[in-house]
């Protein structure tokens, strides 16, 4: 299999949110939809290492005794070895307001090549035209908080406090009572958001009952809390729960975390059913495609492993770009779209470049947000004169993204032979970057020492590459968790022994690094050696003797071959006829 499934989730808003999420719901009022949105996300197993096609549908169902079919919404697309996660977005509707989705229950289901993959239900509403926006489902009884392990239900004792112990606290919980307003059965989804005193979200949980017709005025009592299972989530702190139904505000309860406890129940602010959760933003076409690409891109950089230093640098430089744009402010003519890439192999230096072409295009700044890689090889002829033509092709082909030179340093010519033209590579390259000047970037890239070398010994050079971003080596738990993320991809899991040895393998030759250490590389060919050995293992076995736990996980013997000596790490006894 090629993918492996991540989620499939609805939402009836294509208003972007933080950290490049929406705003997902499973139940919604007929009176405030247009469309429905469904987002399925896989992860690309075979990321960085080849293309593939699929044929992905997305259909929704109205789930009735016989199910009918709504819509089927099929692509066709080439998913890239640059994905990690691949995002699939479609929507299904009308422009008028209430006209389109009717009260019902409803699913959606992803396929991929003909088979079901995942399904996810929802839940339309209609108690009336003005249900949602003057809240005519429920009354708010009261609200408390108490502390527990959140697996207690509505009629197990509870000590209330608006004060809690931060060395004993496991998670904040929230009994709420509502008060029932309809004859009419209805889903409830409610979203318990918890803040700490500068207004950062601290976490989230979500709560779904379903209320069956009966008795105006029954009170129902569901219960929300975010924390984990042992102590210490919460600090000292003044801290507030935001209480949201239907993407409206219902209530905010603050409390504290101190050193002691406090009983009593705390104060709470009840808001108006129409004060929105968010600001509610329509864009066109265009330039909601350009948000998907920025905070697609956004999300896959935010989710590499380690890389702090660059991701923080990034979205600092999104932010303020932002800010300037939002404010009308010229700051392309002081933009610099050239970088300087410096590092050992393996530090994700390509995989940063592919992403910042495409955040660059997502906020406008790049036409199309494409990187075209090169070397050495690829820029410099034999001859007097070829190379400005090899040269210039290649900037040709990156107008609108990113032109990367990998080892860049090499088209120095003092540790060069006496006839190398790389020096007339770099005439050609700064001669476009000032005829094209913000029409294209150019990222250099190689081991640190070389390329700070490179920049300082021409001018030219100097004056247009003034932003370094420096890749470290990648520490032994950093490596860890990558070959985490390989082996989860290939659906294998490393038992406790093989975890144990690796991790204390990669901490071995982490340790005796040079700068020829290979970081990521050298993790992805290690554990593309334990899955050769699970292979070979479970090949010598009889097909009856394979079970499911044995093909899903990785043995001590899978891994042994990799030992604490002074030869670890050395690539020259690889087998015969496949690659790592």
């Amino acid at each position: 299999m090629k993918f492996r499934p991540k989620a499939l989730k609805v939402h009836g808003s294509d208003e972007w949110m933080a950290d490049s999420s929406k705003k997902y719901r499973r139940v919604f009022d007929r009176y405030e939809l247009r469309y429905i949105y469904v987002e399925f996300s896989f992860y690309n197993k075979l990321f960085d290492e080849e293309d593939w096609e699929a044929e992905i549908t997305l259909e929704c169902i109205v789930n009735t005794t016989k199910p009918i079919n709504l819509c089927k919404l099929t692509q066709k697309r080439k998913i890239s070895k640059e994905e990690n996660i691949v995002y699939v977005r479609e929507s299904w509707g009308n422009p008028e307001l209430g006209k389109h989705w009717l009260m019902g229950d409803f699913r959606w289901e992803a396929w991929i090549g003909g088979v079901l993959v995942s399904e996810t239900k929802f839940h339309v509403e209609d108690l009336g035209p003005d249900a949602a926006r003057e809240n005519h489902y429920f009354d708010i009884e009261s609200i408390k908080l108490f502390e527990d392990d959140v697996s207690v239900d509505a009629n197990t004792p509870k000590q209330y406090y608006k004060q809690f112990n931060r060395n004993e606290t496991r998670y904040v919980c929230t009994e709420l009572k509502i008060r029932n307003k309809s004859e009419k059965a209805y889903h409830t989804e409610l979203f318990f958001n918890f803040y700490n005193s500068a207004g950062l979200l601290k976490g989230s949980s979500a709560q779904m009952q379903f209320l069956k017709s009966g008795v105006v005025g029954d009170v129902h009592t569901i219960i929300g809390g975010w924390g984990s299972p042992h102590a210490g989530s919460y600090k000292e702190d003044a801290y507030s729960i935001e209480i949201v139904f239907l993407d409206r505000i219902i209530a905010t309860i603050p409390f504290k975390v101190g050193e002691t406890w406090e009983e009593g129940d705390p104060d709470l602010i009840t808001e108006s059913i129409n004060t929105p959760a968010t600001v509610r933003i329509t864009t066109p076409a265009e330039k909601t495609n350009s948000d998907d690409l920025l905070h697609e891109s956004l999300a896959e950089l935010n989710a590499l492993t380690g890389l702090d230093n660059i991701k923080t640098d990034v979205n600092e430089m999104v932010q303020l770009v932002r800010f300037y744009q939002e404010t009308g402010r010229d700051f392309l003519n002081k933009f610099s779209l050239h970088t300087v890439f410096t590092g050992n192999p393996g530090t994700g230096k390509t995989t940063v470049a592919r992403l910042l072409s495409k955040i660059y295009k997502g906020l406008g700044i790049l036409s199309k947000g494409h990187l075209v890689e090169v070397d050495r090889e690829a820029l410099v002829a034999g001859y007097v004169g070829q190379t400005a033509i090899k040269t210039k092709e290649k900037l040709q082909q990156a107008l609108g993204g990113i032109l990367f030179i990998d080892e860049a340093y090499s088209l120095g010519g003092t540790h060069l032979g006496h006839n190398d033209f790389g020096s007339e590579a770099i005439s050609t390259i700064l001669k476009f970057m000032e005829d094209q000047r913000g029409k294209f970037g150019v990222i250099v890239a190689g081991y640190t020492g070389n390329m700070h070398e490179f920049i300082n010994s021409n001018p030219g050079l100097r004056s247009r590459f003034d932003k370094f971003f420096g890749f470290h080596d990648y520490h032994p738990h950093e490596m860890f968790a990558i070959a985490q993320s390989i082996f989860a991809r290939e659906e294998v899991v490393p038992e406790s022994k093989a975890a144990a040895h690796l991790q204390q393998y990669f901490q071995f030759i982490h340790a005796r690094r040079d700068k020829h250490f290979g970081n990521a590389r050298t993790v992805r060919q290690v554990v593309g050696e334990c899955i050769k050995n699970q292979h070979l293992r479970l090949a010598a076995m009889k097909k009856e003797e394979r079970s499911q736990e044995l093909m899903t996980t990785i043995l001590f013997e899978d891994v042994k071959e990799f030992e604490l000596t002074d030869n670890a790490g050395n690539d020259d006894d690889r087998r015969i006829g496949f690659k790592r």
